[in-house]
């Protein structure tokens, strides 16, 4: 079933999402023929740089060279990236590349406009910066989210999307500032490396990094709403979509297209194929011939807006537990 998301037309609304499958062309290759509608690249990060330098720096006694180092790697990894921005182009879906915005310098503008002159059909920007200053509002964190995204949308005439961070005060507030500052579109919700404790160890340790099906709850009544109140944006959803009724699911609250990751770990990149053919499916047993004829049935302003508004257990816990 075509879909249209950031102004592309998709052949599917299932694009796979930035991840290890989608950081080689041979796995890009995997997703197309699967039938994915668009692949996200895996993210870039300018951490990876900067840690790269100052580990060579350490270890090979390079003394001031560190900023050399820091260029020659940057060009190195851009290199890399755009050679892999040509060749997935050409597996004839649509190639959206990711940028894991952290700094608050420039830096991130050459990486948008090589990324574009490369072939990228659109661009998703992923956005966190973790509060640990206590003096630090959040309107001025929400404002560097504005500010990296004005940026970049004004050096590319590609789409502009932006992965949010799940937890936003007001996530339509947030929205609506990036709306004015030129993206299409918001992905809900970013998913973060989360560190554990190894108690034995007194040690710190890696969390599960994949998303688990239930965890879809926690997108739905976000997706309902952004897509009724800011209908400009494209929603894409990102986190907990698992099979076809989840994608359904987010379908009906107003998303143009679902983005999996997890789903390929666990189950094999024919999950793709069998979403999609899920979708089709159950379209047609629904008289829906269009993505279009019942996407966003289910949003804010076509249901019940109080069940979206309800956020305490009255329904389930009226009296109390005994």
């Amino acid at each position: 079933m075509k879909a249209n998301y950031l102004g592309l037309e998709l052949a599917s609304p299932v694009v796979v999402g930035s991840s290890p499958y989608t950081a080689t062309l041979p796995n890009i290759e995997r997703c197309a023929a699967a039938g994915a509608g668009a692949v996200v690249l895996k993210s870039i990060f300018e951490e990876q740089i900067y840690r790269q330098a100052a580990s060579m720096e350490r270890m090979e006694g390079y003394g001031d060279a560190g900023e050399y180092l820091e260029r020659y790697l940057g060009d190195a990894y851009k290199s890399e990236l755009l050679t892999l921005v040509r060749d997935a182009s050409a597996t004839g879906i649509p190639v959206i590349g990711s940028i894991n915005c952290v700094g608050s310098g420039d830096a991130w503008i050459d990486y948008a406009t090589s990324m574009q002159q490369a072939g990228a059909a659109a661009l998703e920007l992923n956005l966190f910066l973790l509060p640990t200053d206590r003096h630090a509002a959040a309107q001025e964190i929400e404002q560097h989210y504005a500010d990296v995204v004005r940026k970049v949308a004004a050096a590319v005439t590609i789409p502009v999307s932006v992965k949010l961070p799940m937890r936003l005060t007001n996530v339509l507030a947030v929205g609506d500032a990036l709306l004015a500052r030129g993206a299409r579109g918001v992905v809900l919700y970013n998913r973060f490396f989360e560190p554990d404790i190894d108690i034995e160890q007194m040690s710190f340790v890696g969390a599960d990094p994949f998303s688990q099906p239930g965890e879809l709850r926690h997108v739905l009544r976000s997706t309902a709403l952004c897509s009724h109140v800011l209908p400009q944006l494209d929603v894409a959803v990102s986190t907990g979509v698992h099979d076809g009724a989840a994608a359904v699911k987010a379908l009906l609250c107003g998303a143009s297209a679902v983005e999996v990751c997890s789903a390929i770990h666990y189950h094999g990149y024919e999950v793709i194929g069998q979403i999609g053919r899920f979708i089709d499916e159950w379209a047609a047993r629904h008289g829906f011939d269009s993505l279009k004829a019942f996407r966003g049935r289910m949003d804010y302003g076509s249901s019940e807006g109080d069940f979206y508004q309800r956020v305490q257990y009255m329904k389930y816990f009226p009296h109390g537990v005994e």
